[in-house]
């Protein structure tokens, strides 16, 4: 681990064919990266996104020999990416990581920002989407049986998905402590932010649903529950770990393809991010919009932009009348 920039080595004009630690430059930025986030100033996730994401450059660069790169090998890089049948969101992120290295890497002297002239693929944003009607969030419901610790978990995590809206990554980072029942408020971390400083509101269906699981943990627990533990746990051997971003798509994935919204072929699930665990945060946001109009829909979501919400809103309602124009075109004689 390099823990100076002193240890790097300059670029210069003159120093063509000079090897260049690109390894050790990534190394210092990770160390910039880390502190960013110590003094408040970069989210958690945005570093560990950067860190994994660039070791994939770095694998590039040594499987093919390259010790100086340049625009020509970032965009190498990228046909990579596009042969590996990665979409092109995906390969955009990558090439995130690579321009934000370089910029800084420019910035502190030690390496020209080579991906500055580089520019991503382009990725469609007005495909249909489906989400699910509210009824059809709350037959979910019934879905859920027993009246065990994880039955009232996974009640309590539809609920709260689907009153407030919230992204996964701000769910599951939730604590015990954050939840204020005196006012049904839940405190937490938007997309971006370091600190939990915004706050959800829970339907009282959810905030019941909450208080009947975090019973059942205290009751399994001898009566005892850390306020500081995380609000939503595993269960099972790992019981005590926070509930991950993935485990939570695991359960809404589940619960959906038993109630008939998703399918499978050969095993696979046939397209899994359109019903699926953000789903519920996408219907929630149209259930808000309908009700309430774009600016309450627009706070709702906490979407920085209006043009955000009316954009997911309008694809929602292209895929409910391309299904509305299937049901009056089709041929099949009526009985």
């Amino acid at each position: 681990m390099v823990a100076s920039l002193d240890l790097l080595p300059v670029f210069t004009p003159t120093a063509a064919g000079a090897a260049v630690s690109h390894s050790a430059i990534v190394s210092a930025w990770t160390i910039e990266l880390k502190s960013q986030c110590r003094a408040g100033l970069l989210a958690a996730r945005t570093v560990d996104t950067y860190s994994r994401n660039i070791q994939r450059w770095i694998t590039f660069l040594d499987a093919s020999f390259v010790n100086q790169p340049r625009p020509a090998d970032v965009l190498a890089f990228l046909a990579q990416l596009r042969a590996a049948n990665l979409k092109a969101a995906s390969v955009n992120a990558y090439l995130d990581a690579v321009r934000a290295l370089y910029r800084w890497a420019e910035t502190v002297g030690i390496y020209p920002a080579i991906a500055r002239s580089v520019r991503g693929l382009p990725v469609r944003k007005d495909e249909p989407l489906a989400c699910l009607e509210k009824c059809q969030v709350a037959a979910l419901f019934s879905l859920i049986e027993g009246d065990s610790t994880a039955a009232a978990r996974d009640r309590a995590l539809l609920q709260v998905m689907f009153s407030t809206g919230l992204r996964l990554v701000s769910l599951v980072a939730a604590d015990i402590s954050d939840l204020n029942e005196s006012d049904g408020t839940l405190s937490y971390a938007s997309k971006g932010d370091v600190d939990k400083v915004r706050r959800a509101y829970l339907s009282p269906s959810a905030l019941f649903a909450v208080k009947a699981y975090l019973a059942a943990r205290k009751a399994e627990n001898g009566g005892r529950l850390t306020q500081f533990s995380p609000l939503f746990l595993s269960v099972g051997n790992h019981g005590s770990e926070r509930l991950t971003d993935r485990s939570v798509r695991r359960i809404i994935t589940g619960l959906m393809e038993r109630a008939g919204h998703i399918h499978r072929d050969a095993g696979k699930i046939v397209s899994p991010r359109i019903f699926s665990a953000h789903s519920l945060r996408r219907s929630a946001i149209t259930a808000a919009y309908e009700s309430a109009g774009l600016d309450a829909a627009q706070t709702f979501a906490a979407h920085a932009s209006p043009s955000t919400t009316r954009r997911a809103y309008a694809r929602i309602e292209k895929g409910r009348q391309l299904v509305r124009l299937a049901a009056a075109l089709d041929l099949t004689p009526t009985p």
